[in-house]
């Protein structure tokens, strides 16, 4: 079960890395011709962040 926990933390942290480029990304969108894809882009990061967190919920209930 310890496995499967730091796996869980790991790949959290590896999608909350990608979240803040998209985030990113998502401003520079803003900024440029391509505004109107930022809110697309910002949904993303939104339900990728969920993600994360639901990962973190699940790897903090898994007793070692």
């Amino acid at each position: 079960m310890k496995d499967i926990q730091k796996d869980l933390q790991t790949t959290a942290n590896d999608l909350e890395s990608i979240s803040l480029n998209l985030a990113g990304h998502a401003v520079f969108l803003q900024h440029s011709i391509h505004a109107r894809d930022a809110a697309d882009v910002s949904q993303q990061v939104i339900k990728l962040q969920d993600t994360v967190d639901d990962l973190r919920t699940v790897a903090d209930r898994i007793k070692p």
